[in-house]
Formats: structure tokens, sequence, C-alpha cells
């Protein structure tokens, strides 16, 4: 308290009137009248800037909490079992502070592992391997040029995602800054830069490559602690003091975004191949083939060829497929169906709703391509001009035999399902590496560790994957691969019972 207007008079006119006032909602004609009137009396004006209204917190049904309800949830409990940082992380991911929120124990759950989880998995990657090469990024200078793309890319996120928090922050709208870096922390730098550059940061020599990596991974974390230090003040004090060394993220200063690193190009680039890659995924769920069952080929338009450039490789490796094929014309593998939408379009073309029906059996693939861009079509139907858009038709598009097709907003892409003998051995050898990569996880052996594999199986398991045992061996760091004839503990590998242990060396 500065006991004004006793002493203290110079710091307390500096710091007059306050940015804000934060209370609940009961507080509108006590507290926050109380002071406006007494403000305005004494000064003329305002006290605070922003009022910003705590609404009454509910249950996960909306109503209000009781003890005879039996709905009330008991804070220090909650807090001891998901921690304090997830409370209060979880209160602005719900809603905006000034709408009434529903508590719910399952949102806790949900942001603890779509944000924190993510997040601390990404420090603890960092941090094993920069103990293990016994390197500190601090020491590091790699110039913006020399970063590979996918480096700028993620730079590219990071900034706009600043710039956004930082505006959201000045808006008082803490449900803004959440919902972003939920969606950054989990999707662009856990689930996409992390695992896309593991090999980077296992690669033997320290090279630009390598460096820069750890740089990018190493500025962009200090850089996630101290954002999100007003929110979760615990967890971002420990990251920050292991990755600095300084004495607290309370004491630094809040980022500034750089402006030149936002660079719009890459991100369509990268971000078109991620859908392209999530469209992908989900053909395979459709037809119950794993991704690590590698598939001969996917076909894209060949017009996306120049946006993608040099990332068909990612595409190759995100898909396992052998092959990208860009093609000119996709009609060789799916066919439309295109009908009207009855709703739509029965009150507008009344009784020409047949010939409609015909006119769209001959619809061309420009026309179509046209619409679906959301472009009008105009046409004439028993003499009566009328215009089409997409809305008016029901699209469908039909794979041909051996091939399925997703479509999402226009962006097409095919794979061939059809699968070889080899492809399906390749599955079985790629299988049993995740199995055998399980069990040296289960055993906690060390990631450099060297090991045997021990296996047995009734089926020819060996002829099957004969020609991918040094692929196994060089993936599992394994010196031998040994048949055991052992039948407890059997495992599935695509269909084949097999035993399956590893040792030390």
């Amino acid at each position: 308290e500065y006991h004004y207007p006793f002493e203290n008079q110079e710091l307390w006119e500096s710091q007059f009137p306050a940015d804000f006032i934060a209370e609940g909602i009961d507080q509108t004609r006590g507290w926050f009248y109380s002071l406006i009137v007494i403000s305005v009396f004494l000064k003329g004006v305002s006290p605070y800037k922003n009022v910003l209204v705590n609404d009454l917190l509910l249950d996960k049904d909306g109503k209000k909490m009781s003890k005879s309800k039996g709905n009330i949830v008991e804070p220090f409990t909650t807090i001891e079992k998901y921690g304090a940082d997830t409370v209060r992380f979880y209160l602005p991911y719900v809603s905006p502070v000034w709408t009434p929120l529903k508590f719910d124990e399952e949102g806790l759950k949900e942001v603890h592992s779509k944000f924190f989880n993510p997040l601390l998995n990404t420090y603890t990657f960092f941090e094993t391997y920069a103990n293990i090469d016994n390197v500190d990024p601090r020491k590091f200078e790699v110039k913006y040029k020399d970063l590979e793309e996918i480096d700028k890319w993620l730079l590219s996120k990071y900034n706009k995602l600043l710039k956004y928090v930082t505006e959201s922050y000045d808006e008082y709208d803490l449900n803004k800054v959440v919902r972003a870096l939920v969606v950054f922390v989990s999707d662009d730098l856990s689930n996409w830069y992390i695992r896309r550059n593991r090999n980077r940061f296992w690669a033997s020599e320290l090279d630009n490559s390598k460096k820069a990596v750890y740089k990018t991974t190493y500025d962009v974390l200090v850089g996630l602690s101290k954002m999100i230090a007003p929110i979760v003040p615990f967890v971002s004090e420990n990251l920050y003091t292991k990755l600095t060394d300084e004495e607290s993220v309370h004491l630094a200063e809040f980022p500034k975004y750089n402006e030149s690193y936002i660079d719009l190009k890459i991100e369509e680039k990268m971000d078109t191949v991620r859908d392209l890659i999530s469209l992908g995924r989900k053909i395979r769920e459709e037809v119950k083939i794993k991704v690590r069952e590698p598939l001969s080929e996917v076909i894209l338009d060949k017009k996306l060829k120049n946006i993608i450039g040099d990332l068909t490789d990612l595409i190759k490796e995100e898909l396992n497929v052998k092959e990208v094929v860009y093609e000119n014309n996709l009609d060789t593998y799916i066919n439309y169906e295109i009908k009207p939408n009855f709703k739509v379009c029965g009150k507008i073309f009344s009784s020409s709703i047949k010939s409609l029906t015909e006119y769209l059996k001959n619809l061309s693939k420009e026309d179509i391509n046209k619409l679906e861009n959301g472009e009008v079509l105009k046409i004439n139907l028993d003499g009566k001009d009328y215009e089409l858009n997409k809305e008016m038709l029901d699209i469908r598009v039909n794979s041909k035999e051996g091939y399925n097709t997703g479509i999402n907003n226009n962006l097409f892409i095919i794979l061939n399902t059809t699968l070889t003998d080899e492809l399906i051995n390749e599955g079985i050898a790629r299988e049993l590496i995740s199995k055998v990569q399980q069990l040296r996880k289960n055993k906690d052996f060390n990631i450099t560790d060297r090991i045997y594999i021990y296996y047995y199986s009734s089926d020819d398991l060996l002829s099957r994957i004969d020609n991918f045992l040094d692929f196994i061996k060089k993936e599992t760091l394994c010196d031998s691969i040994i048949q055991e004839k052992k039948v407890d503990e059997t495992t599935n590998l695509n269909g084949i019972d097999v035993y399956l242990d590893v040792e030390r060396v």
C-alpha cells in the first residue's frame, strides 16, 4: 500500500490510473463502483483503464456449485492431483474469463496431454541429447541464411505466435493466448519439428545442420518459457532456469517478435505438405493399412509441385511410400459423381431439376474445378438462365480400383493401396523394429546401447525379413539377430505370432 495521499505521491501518480482491475462479477456494484466514485471525486478520472470481470465458476453441466448438490470442486485436492499450473492454464483455456466457466476435470487431463506433456517432452528430448553430445547451444552462432528450411519454418511459426500472443495479452484475452500456445507446442513444435528432426540430433558430427537444430530448439524453448510465465509461473521458471542458468524467468524481459522471420511462403509450403500427409494417413486408417506398412506410390496434382518444391521426400517418409507421382490428369484414378443438392436446388430450378441432373452428368473437369474453387457457372436450362455454385451440388469422388482418395478444400491426394508381397514383408520388418524399440524402452536401455535380438516363429519369419536384416540392425543398433526356440510371451507382427526379446551387448 502506498498510503497516498499522505506519502509516495510521485510514485503513485506515475502508476495512476491502473492498466486494469480484475475482480469477480459480484464486485460490479461494490469494489468497481466504490473505486470509480472516489477516484472521480478526487481526481476527475476513472482509476483504471480496463475492467476484467471474472464470471461464475460452474460445474461441467453449467450448474452453480453448491454443497447440497455435491458438485463442488475442492481446489487444493485438484491442485495437488494435477498441479497448480495445470489448473491455472485450464481456466482460461475453457473460455474467456468474463464468461461463465464450466469446470470439468476431463479438461485438466486434456490440457496436460495437449500442452504440458509435449512441452516437457520436447525439453527432455533436447536436454538428453545436449548432455549426450556435451553441447551448449548458447555458444553457437548460426546465421539465419544458414538455417535449414524447416528451422526457418519453425521460427516463422514461433514469431507469428509471439506476435499474436503479445497482442492477445494486450487485450487481456488469455483464452486466445493459451489456445494458440496449445496448437504451436503440440502440433508445430513437438509433433512436427522435433519428430521430423530427430536424425539431426542423432547425427554423429556436430556440423552446421546439427548446430542449427540445437540452436533453433533452444531459442524457441527459452522464448516459450518467457511467453507462458504470466500464466504458468512454476513450469516456466523450471524450464527457464534449467535452460539459461539465470536467476528467474520473472526477472527477464518479455520476448519481442521479429517480423522479418515471418515467412508466409515457407509456411504455406510446409503446411500444404502437412495437410497432404494428414489426408494420406486418414486414407490409411480408412483402409486399415498401418503407416509402418509401405505403399508403392502416392499421386498428387502436378500444380502442387511448384508449391511443395523439395519437400517431396518428406511426403515419402511420412506416408511411407516408395514414390511420389505428380499427375496432370487425375481422372485416371478418380471418378466424379455429381448430383443436385435437392434441398437447395428444388425451389430454384423447379420443373428444370431433371434437366439439371442430366446436365451435371456431363460436367467437364474444368467446370468442376471452377466450382470447387468457389466460382459460379452460368448455365441455360430449358431456355432459362441460371447461376450454379458449389453449395447447390452434391459432389462425390470415387477412386478407381486399387486406389483411395483423400480430399479437403480442393486438396487431393491419391494412394495406391495395392499391396505386393515385397511391400507386405517390408511392413513386417518395420513392425519388428517398432516392437524391438519398445522392448529397449521397457528394459531401460540407453539410446546408445547396442543389442542382440532373439526371436522365434512357427511361420517362416526369416525368409520374410531376409532382405531387410541390415535395415533392422541399423535402426535398432543390433549386432546380431539370433533364432531362439521359445514360445512364451509372443507378440503379433501383422498377423504373425513371434517370440521376441532383446539383450544388451
